[in-house]
């Protein structure tokens, strides 16, 4: 077998399992004859290896056809499909192929040139005896499966099920034979965690991509770290700044590699590269100018990459030797796997929030480093420059040169990878296909560029392209021109957008872009006419939708309306269910998802989220709950559907589903702190449990466990609060994930302080969410924060967990003889070593309520009380005295109460009662540190107090029960 792609798919075992020797034999369809020819050859296992080199051949030349360039030297259609199936209908043939790639209602894009190739490596690699015979099989078929992923519209649930798989194996293998000592496998193992996490990055698993990433990092002995450097980034900085800098340098064993493969491959020292549009800005620097700094002196630090740090600004004394060492300016050439390990951790940083400015911040310097240093591999470079563009598209002053960028590498995309005799035939519609006449005529002519064509110098060999192919992931071409027309609509150049789309025949984008710019009739035209055979009978059963007199009858209706009155254009588009879904969008017709679905033959799961979602707003939450539960049949990975079937569950207080969904929910993704704290309200609504309840998986909270004696005395004594700790646990984790957000805390607080002191308070969690909760409401309310109630029990909150609906408020409530910690009341206030839980909660009243206090009556009533219990008079009476203080002017400002009602007279003379007793009582005790009494002349203040009140309202309050209790009060001051 040779080694070009000609020589391999003109080998006598390639086109025998193709049919080409079959010319005699009874003509079958293609498709099905290649599959069975490949079973029956497959049974001599001395094949096997063969048929892997022609599906690899197969699969990398359509790369280098759609991805890489040059465009191939040979044509794939009379390499593969035999004359006498050419001489037929080729299109119809091609349209047999989408169909074999067609998974979960998606198929691949209309006109993906040179499709044949990527079937044939398909039908090869994904074929399960020979994907399954060892290392090499299962490495194929998830590399296969994932470009096959990346040519479809939409995630696929059941590739991305197998992908994972392989996957799981191919690491168990690689892991055995690197502890086995085998030779290259550490370099296999780092190119396949480099990949794999491309992989998780594709599927939104970042946490897990960066840990693959940290893995192969360390395995490599490739160190970088993100640190600050003092440094100038305008024209006009007239002083340095720190600047995030990424400080990364390859081993020296791979250096020296590195090294002797430039020497050997290249014989010049200066490698090709893509072309790096300047920035051209009037005030920002074209690299950032770095401080030259001598090498500071480093401790011994560790120079392995962990998840946790290596997207963490480090300090320079957490630096290793070698990082510290080097010139920010100046770094050394990195090795093309360290410079993609880079690249590939900016993407699963930005992979979450693209738009986020302090993700882009931190994510420029690892493209910066790969860029600055150069890359002795030009799709390396090439992709870094990607990464650069995509992360300067968002801010102003790199805006335009993200945009150039990008238009560029799509200029060297197309100009590589279309062959301009066969431009006419790879473009050209297929026959069914729906694509508008004009549209099929702009694609006769070559291909063009928007900017000058690259140079031979920025070309590269076809190997040194396709080096690193699988581990870069690197966009299709109609993916990377796509990507270009959303970077024009959003920068406001709809009408390029909207002739890019149009060539690419991308309908659904087309559709998308023209409802985005209040063309939604023009959108909703465009549709119909791709979708239905008769326009008019879809515009009629829309009318016939929206005139139903009631929303039921109209859902009711949906699917049977679905059925009969929209026909299908015959054969459909390919991509049928997303066509109708957003159509469905656009019109708010849900008969539209329900077709979707049907002409998806029950894959296509976003139909049923979009039913799920129209369902949800119209409050029919038990179809929306359905619609959901279909869509997750198909996708049991898919976290925002089991998000929003759980808010379901609660609307319809199923509250045991709603817990074993939103379990599941965190389960898929730890770090959603809305999950999180929707759980703890399921687990809330709870019954309580009962005596034959499974406990043994409930482990209490440390220092939590009821009274009774330890667990082995306990063994069949049911937890009343044990779903309460569950949903304690679950609303830790959630104020964990969302520090900043005060209803978290606030449920948090409830919950902790709805278990009672007999069944284990625990008072730590209930101090810790109190001072929370007051430091984010102070800001704002001020003593609002700090909601009193007096009560006359122990200190803690008041609220129960049938409270818990945000939003929900603190109260404390003390009295006089007890202790915030019901197992010390054998302490004093004098007592220097008081058990941690009170001085904790001392401290919460000196540094954070204290300070809140100025208007509250009821505040500086508890503030008098827990000065008393800690033994300090004079600060209890001065509270006292704000206390009736404000309470006074609370009921009339100017403290003339002629006016007021009886209960407001009668509180005035309650608090005034009050107060005098607090002189009586804290007047004549000794100061706390200066000595002496509280107040000398208590008497007097005493009876001036109530003189006060009797006086102001004397005019219409004398002679009543207030007025006589109030003027007893104060004759028995001198009793």
């Amino acid at each position: 077998m040779g080694t070009s792609f000609l020589e391999v798919l003109h080998d006598p075992l390639t086109r025998k399992v193709l049919g080409f020797e079959a010319v005699h034999a009874e003509k079958t369809a293609f498709v099905s004859g290649v599959t069975s020819r490949l079973k029956f050859l497959l049974n001599d296992a001395a094949n096997h290896l063969s048929f892997l080199k022609i599906g690899y051949t197969a699969l990398e030349a359509f790369l280098q056809a759609n991805v890489t360039g040059p465009p191939l030297n040979f044509d794939p259609n009379e390499a593969i499909i035999p004359e006498s199936y050419r001489n037929e209908d080729l299109s119809s043939l091609k349209d047999e192929f989408l169909t074999y790639l067609s998974v979960d209602g998606s198929r691949p894009y209309l006109l993906t040139p040179h499709i044949e190739l990527f079937w044939l490596a398909k039908v090869m690699l994904s074929n399960s005896t020979l994907a399954e015979a060892g290392f090499n099989g299962y490495r194929a078929r998830m590399r296969v499966n994932f470009w096959h992923q990346k040519l479809l519209a939409e995630p696929s649930p059941s590739l991305r099920d197998t992908i994972y798989s392989d996957a799981d194996m191919l690491e168990r293998l690689l892991a055995s034979r690197v502890a086995a000592n085998s030779a290259e496998a550490e370099d296999h193992f780092v190119e396949f965690l480099v990949e794999r996490a491309s992989i998780r990055t594709y599927y939104g698993d970042d946490a897990l991509a960066r840990a693959d990433l940290a893995r192969a990092a360390t395995m490599r002995r490739f160190q970088f770290a993100v640190t600050g450097v003092l440094g100038k980034r305008t024209k006009f900085q007239d002083r340095d700044t720190s600047q995030l800098v990424v400080l990364a340098r390859s081993s020296e064993q791979q250096e020296r590699e590195r090294d002797s493969s430039s020497d050997h491959d290249n014989g010049s020292n200066v490698p090709s590269r893509p072309a790096n549009v300047p920035l051209n800005d009037d005030t920002l620097l074209e690299q950032i100018q770095f401080t030259s700094a001598s090498a500071s002196a480093s401790a011994s630090v560790s120079t392995s990459v962990s998840e946790d740090t290596m997207t963490h600004v480090a300090t320079e004394s957490a630096l290793s030797h070698e990082l510290s060492s080097l010139d920010p300016s100046d770094q050394p050439l990195l090795s093309p796997m360290d410079s993609i390990i880079l690249l590939a951790t900016a993407s699963s940083i930005t992979n979450t929030s693209p738009d986020d400015g302090l993700v882009r911040e931190e994510t420029l310097p690892y493209a910066t480093r790969v860029l600055g240093g150069g890359s002795s591999n030009w799709q390396v470079y090439t992709q870094a420059l990607l990464v650069r563009s995509r992360i300067e598209g968002y801010r102003a002053r790199t805006a335009e040169r993200g945009l150039l960028q990008l238009q560029a590498l799509v200029d060297q995309v197309i100009a590589e990878t279309t062959d301009p005799e066969a431009a006419l035939q790879t473009h050209a519609s297929p026959q069914g296909s729906t694509s508008q006449p004009e549209s099929s005529s702009s694609q006769a002519t070559p291909p063009t560029t928007f900017l000058p064509k690259p140079k031979a110098s920025e070309s590269a060999s076809v190997a040194e392209r396709l080096r690193y192919i699988y581990q870069l992931s690197p966009p299709l071409r109609w993916e990377l021109e796509a990507e270009l027309a959303a970077r024009w609509t959003h920068m406001g150049g709809l009408k390029t957008a909207l002739e890019i789309y149009e060539r690419l025949q991308m309908h659904a984008e087309v559709a998308l872009c023209l409802a985005a710019t209040d063309r939604e009739q023009e959108a909703i035209k465009l549709l119909r006419g791709l979708l239905f055979d008769d326009e008019t009978t879809a515009e009629k059963a829309e009318t016939k939708e929206e005139t139903k007199e009631t929303k039921e009858t109209k859902e009711k209706t949906a699917s049977s309306s679905s059925s009969t009155t929209l026909n299908l254009r015959s054969p459909p588009p390919a991509d049928t269910p997303r066509l109708l879904c957003i159509l469905g969008d656009i019109t708010g017709v849900p008969a539209y998802y329900a077709l979707a679905w049907k002409a998806s033959s029950n894959r296509y799961g976003r139909a049923q989220r979009s039913l799920g979602r129209h369902f949800a707003k119209q409050r029919d939450y038990k179809a929306a709950a359905q619609a959901y539960t279909l869509a997750l049949g198909i996708s049991r990975l898919d976290r925002s559907s089991w998000f929003a079937l759980g808010c379901l569950q609660l609307e319809m207080q199923e509250y045991q589903n709603a817990t074993e969904t939103f379990t599941r929910c965190v389960q898929l993704e730890d770090q959603d702190g809305e999950a999180w704290s929707n759980l703890a309200v399921a687990l809330l609504k709870l019954p309580k449990p009962v005596a034959g309840d499974d406990i043994s998986q409930i482990q209490s909270e440390p220092g939590t466990e009821p009274k009774g004696g330890p667990p082995s005395s306990r063994a069949n004594v049911v937890d009343p609060y044990r779903h309460v700790r569950e949903a304690l646990r679950a609303l830790r984790r959630a104020a964990t994930l969302k520090r900043d957000d005060a209803r978290v805390w606030d449920n948090y607080l409830t919950v902790a302080a709805s278990i009672p002191p007999s069944a284990g308070t625990p008072w730590n969690e209930v101090i810790q969410a109190m001072g929370r909760v007051i430091d984010l409401r102070s800001k704002k309310e001020g003593e609002g924060a700090v909601d009193v109630v007096d009560n006359g029990t122990s200190t803690s909150t008041s609220t129960s967990t049938s409270t818990l609906t945000p939003p929900t408020t603190i109260t404390i409530t003390t009295s006089s003889s007890s202790d915030p910690n019901p197992t010390s009341q054998s302490s004093t206030a004098n007592n220097p070593k008081l058990p941690y839980l009170v001085r904790s909660f001392l401290t919460l009243v000196d540094t954070q309520i204290t300070p809140l206090a100025t208007s509250s009556p009821a505040l500086y009533d508890q503030l008098s009380t827990i000065s008393l219990w800690r033994h300090r008079p004079a600060q209890a009476l001065t509270y006292a005295e704000k206390a009736w203080r404000v309470h006074l002017t609370s009921i009339s400002p100017a403290e003339t109460f002629d006016q007021v009602s009886e209960a407001q007279w009668a509180s005035v003379v309650d608090k005034t009662v009050w107060l005098v007793r607090r002189y009586r009582d804290l007047g004549p005790q000794e100061r706390e540190r200066t000595g002496g009494a509280v107040e000398a002349k208590w008497r007097f203040k005493a009876k001036s107090a109530a003189r006060r009140v009797l006086g102001r309202g004397k005019g219409q309050w004398e002679g009543t029960d207030a007025w006589g209790r109030l003027k007893e009060e104060m004759d028995g001051i001198d009793a």
